[in-house]
């Protein structure tokens, strides 16, 4: 056998060696939770909702994070709608309201600590004291860097 052969057949048995590397590694799933989603036409009623927010317009932060949430988006983005949809009814005063747009976040995203915080803010608005403790304890057990307060301890645990 010549060399020049011999160094041809190590050659083809390296790339064939490759080919069927690149072909496992290819067929083996994506865990999903590393996943992103992209959105190429971002829901204009947030970026509205938003800009009324910061303004200090709460009606029309309502109105446009209402529609919003009738969108299909994803857990993640529902949960920050519901969440400023609540702190937006907050500031005009709907207390109730407010609470319920926080648990619809919580609903979507439970690890969500700002939806706590709002949903106490809200019942302690309406005099709920004891459920809006369970709030910011519960939001502090998820971000004790971020939540913190005379309230902590009160907290079980």
């Amino acid at each position: 056998m010549s060399i020049n052969h011999e160094y041809m057949s190590r050659l083809m048995a390296i790339a064939a060696t490759v080919s069927l590397a690149l072909l496992f590694l290819l067929s083996v799933p994506v865990k999903a939770e590393n996943s992103q989603i992209f959105y190429m036409n971002p829901d204009r009623n947030i970026a509205l909702g938003q800009r009324a927010m910061a303004a200090g317009d709460y009606e029309t932060a309502v109105s446009h994070f209402s529609k919003a949430a009738t969108g299909n988006l994803s857990t993640e983005h529902m949960a920050i709608v519901q969440n400023s949809l609540c702190a937006s009814l907050y500031f005009q005063g709907e207390y109730e309201r407010a609470a319920e747009a926080c648990t619809d976040a919580i609903a979507e995203d439970g690890r969500y600590w700002k939806a706590f915080v709002n949903r106490g803010n809200a019942r302690k608005a309406l005099g709920d004291t004891r459920s809006a403790l369970a709030d910011y304890c519960a939001a502090h057990a998820l971000s004790p860097r971020h939540v913190r307060g005379p309230f902590v301890s009160q907290c079980e645990g």
